[in-house]
């Protein structure tokens, strides 16, 4: 187990997640502390912060502590002047939500990114959970047949496989189509593997969410949409998940590249009002590995 002198760490589960406390986040809270919370995040691939009432300025001095921030596009999401790393996921009777789907986010780009950091500004009064998958446990509780068959394979990922569907037309409507129309232009489909090794813990994960996964390499079409089938239903499985219940101060910090998260709607018509911020790369992960070469 993972000792910790800075921070309390309590696992959510035992595949997904871990609460954090012991630490204000309006505050300084030293860089020991961050190196803490970073090898939580990579023992647990998504960590949970509850009563941190942060300013999205303080939100966003935290989330940099961990690599550089991506600045926020006016597209599906609102953004913000004073902090403009910051998107605004505004979801009321006017703005149903229509994320309902497993995804890692920028799992599309060519360097996709590291962690999201988002913070619960004005949760649900009732429902409106966010659903965690660890893509670890979902690799070991693959079979080894099937391991074997999936381990050396590639896929194609794709911002459009999402984004050309009826349920995001109106993402490519008024202020936001700009925006829709750069990310699309600039994320053309990409190929990465299927099976990685985390890079900074090295354990083996499947690389997969319904929403962006388009295609299957080394395989017949067919055969790369019953994989994709499989995968989905195996990787929604709950003895890989945990469901986290906003509160008014939580904050939610996951890695991109070692987990799925699904944003139940149950809530609708009521107002959830929440703040993310996305950081491109994992500096302190990114040392460590330097560290360990050298």
């Amino acid at each position: 187990m993972q000792d910790y002198a800075h921070i309390t760490v309590e696992p959510a589960s035992r595949n997904c997640g871990a609460f954090i406390s012991g630490v204000d986040l309006k505050s300084d809270i030293g860089d020991a502390a961050v190196r803490e919370i970073h090898a939580a995040l990579m023992r647990h691939q998504v960590v949970f912060f509850r009563g941190q009432d942060v300013t999205p300025a303080e939100q966003a001095a935290f989330a940099r502590r961990f690599g550089p921030l991506r600045q926020a596009r006016r597209a599906a999401f609102e953004t913000r002047d004073d902090v403009p790393e910051v998107s605004i996921i505004i979801n009321d009777k006017d703005r149903p939500p229509n994320i309902d789907h497993f995804h890692s986010d920028g799992m599309f780009r060519a360097k996709p990114e590291f962690a999201s950091v988002l913070k619960a500004e004005q949760p649900a009064p009732l429902g409106g959970d966010t659903i965690f998958v660890s893509l670890t446990a979902a690799w070991k509780g693959l079979s080894p047949t099937m391991q074997a068959a999936l381990g050396d394979k590639t896929a194609i990922y794709d911002f459009m496989r999402l984004h050309s569907s009826p349920e995001k037309a109106r993402n490519w409507e008024g202020p936001g189509r700009e925006g829709m129309i750069k990310t699309r232009d600039e994320n053309p489909p990409i190929e990465h593997p299927l099976a990685p090794r985390h890079p900074v813990t090295g354990e083996q994960l499947i690389y997969f969410s319904e929403s962006f996964t388009a295609t299957i390499m080394g395989v017949s079409k067919f055969e790369s949409e019953s994989l994709h089938l499989f995968l989905t239903r195996h990787c929604a499985k709950p003895e890989f998940q945990y469901r986290l219940n906003w509160r008014p101060g939580t904050i939610a910090f996951w890695d991109n590249r070692s987990s799925l998260h699904y944003a139940v709607a149950d809530y609708w018509p009521a107002t959830r009002i929440m703040h993310r911020l996305t950081i491109e790369a994992d500096a302190i992960g990114a040392s460590l590995v330097r560290q360990a070469a050298e």
